[in-house]
């Protein structure tokens, strides 16, 4: 099978035959009837859909048998995120590719990617310009452009520098998160089927920046699980999320998928190929992009951070128990204002009693996010001195609280249990510089949420989001 090449968006010319024939797949693909597995509604249903909250999908949909097996599948917080999206995304591909062919297009078509992280590309947040144009050369309408979104298609930046910064995934040197409260890995943790997030999962470094900030920073369709494929951006996206496991692989030896059966071929997942056909597959036939099934490679995987961390070097491939040390006892609500919790830790009476003379990587859980209305993200900083605000203070930036997702996570029905998102921020850095300065006191840690994309936030005065509790685990 030949070899096509995804690429770099930015790279190309406004209008190059990629977004051209792009947007004459998607148009056709939008004229076919939402009960065929090679439309757009169906594959955007096969991400996420929900009928009870009026997703965008005209009749007639699937029957309820077909939308059980093959709608509603997305794999996230936990180790099937990138294998899943990695399926998804090529069987897409080929579906864009036949109808390319079947418009008298070239028969090597291949997603390009959105490199949003570039440091050398000053328009890397923007979204590309075929995206944003309201027409197509020829005059018609232009099917890449999606007025829903809330930020981009002016031609602003999208997000903020801490949204679209991949090293702190890339310098994790485990795929699987190391436990409960401990680091998240690279990839996520253990689980099996996990659509509707199962209680306790927590995403992996990846998932949630720059995946889960990007899709919060764009918004509009992007920012809900149920309605983030029907943006063609969508695709570009979990382009540059897939080229980047890529990155993470070549970049350190240590870098390695998982070997558990359970991830390998524990479970399998079903879709319909290009010619409409059900295929079944595992995490095991998608693993290695040499792989004669995965008939795609990517005009760029180089390394884009040259230098470990000194934190991140030290024996992260080491496994132990992390421990609780501390939590808030009540839920916190965040709203338009900065909001700040404050909790007392202790010495580690189990697991870590007996790591002497190791010094322990430190672990803030942000536990149970639940909530309503558009997913805005939150920066989050310790120990922010009292009276201060918070941005004046990078150094003490534990990290970015994406909220893609809330809405269906805070859900309790058949496919959601409803006990909300939950993300793990490693702040060991933050620790160990308020430790060399004397200023940490474990007796008194202040956890500070910054709202950001302020302007979404005053058009949304219904808005909610409580988090149930906030902890620090040692290990």
């Amino acid at each position: 099978m030949a070899l096509r090449t995804r690429r770099d968006a930015w790279k190309l010319p406004t209008w190059d035959p990629t977004f051209l024939w792009y947007a004459r797949a998607v148009r056709e693909m939008r004229g076919r009837a939402a009960n065929d597995p090679l439309s757009w509604w169906y594959q955007a249903g096969i991400h996420d859909f929900d009928e009870t909250a009026g997703t965008p999908t005209p009749p007639p949909i699937p029957l309820p048998n077909d939308r059980q097996k093959f709608w509603r599948q997305c794999q996230h917080f936990c180790w099937f995120f990138l294998p899943w999206h990695r399926m998804y995304l090529l069987h897409f591909e080929r579906t864009v590719a036949k109808t390319i062919v079947q418009l008298n297009g070239p028969a090597d078509w291949a997603l390009p990617y959105w490199n949003y992280s570039d440091v050398t590309n000053p328009n890397a947040r923007r979204i590309p310009a075929a995206f944003r144009e309201q027409t197509m050369p020829d005059g018609s309408d232009n099917a890449l452009r999606i007025d829903q979104r809330d930020a981009g298609n002016a031609g602003d930046l999208v997000g903020e520098e801490a949204d679209v910064d991949v090293c702190s995934a890339l310098h994790k040197t485990r795929f699987v998160s190391q436990g409960t409260g401990g680091d998240p890995g690279f990839g996520g943790g253990q689980s099996g089927f996990n659509h509707g997030r199962a209680p306790g999962r927590i995403a992996g470094e990846l998932e949630r920046v720059p995946h889960g900030s990007m899709h919060g920073a764009v918004g509009g369709f992007m920012g809900f699980f149920d309605t983030a494929g029907l943006d063609p951006l969508f695709w570009l996206h979990h382009a540059n999320i897939d080229r980047l496991w890529e990155v993470w692989r070549r970049r350190n030896p240590a870098n390695v998928d998982p070997v558990q059966p359970l991830w390998l071929t524990g479970v399998s997942f079903p879709f319909h190929d290009k010619d409409g056909n059900v295929v079944t597959q595992t995490s095991s036939q998608f693993v290695n992009l040499a792989d004669p099934l995965l008939d795609y490679g990517y005009e760029d995987v180089s390394n884009p951070c040259l230098d470990f961390e000194a934190v991140e070097m030290e024996e992260e491939v080491r496994d132990r128990q992390p421990e609780m040390v501390g939590a808030t006892y009540e839920p916190i609500s965040l709203d338009a204002g900065h909001t700040v919790t404050q909790l007392e830790l202790s010495q580690p009476s189990g697991p870590m009693l007996e790591a002497v003379g190791d010094t322990p990587h430190t672990f803030l859980n942000i536990e149970n996010i639940v909530g309503t209305g558009k997913p805005i993200a939150y920066g989050v900083y310790v120990n922010v001195p009292a009276g201060d605000e918070a941005e004046p203070h990078p150094e003490l930036f534990a990290g970015v609280l994406p909220m893609f997702g809330l809405e269906e996570a805070s859900r309790q029905d058949g496919g959601h249990p409803g006990d909300g998102l939950h993300y793990t921020l490693d702040i060991t850095a933050i620790v160990r510089k308020l430790e060399a300065r004397d200023a940490w006191d474990p007796k008194n840690v202040r956890v500070s949420f910054v709202p950001r994309q302020g302007k979404i936030l005053e058009e949304t005065p219904g808005r909610t989001i409580r988090v149930g509790r906030v902890s620090v685990y040692v290990g």
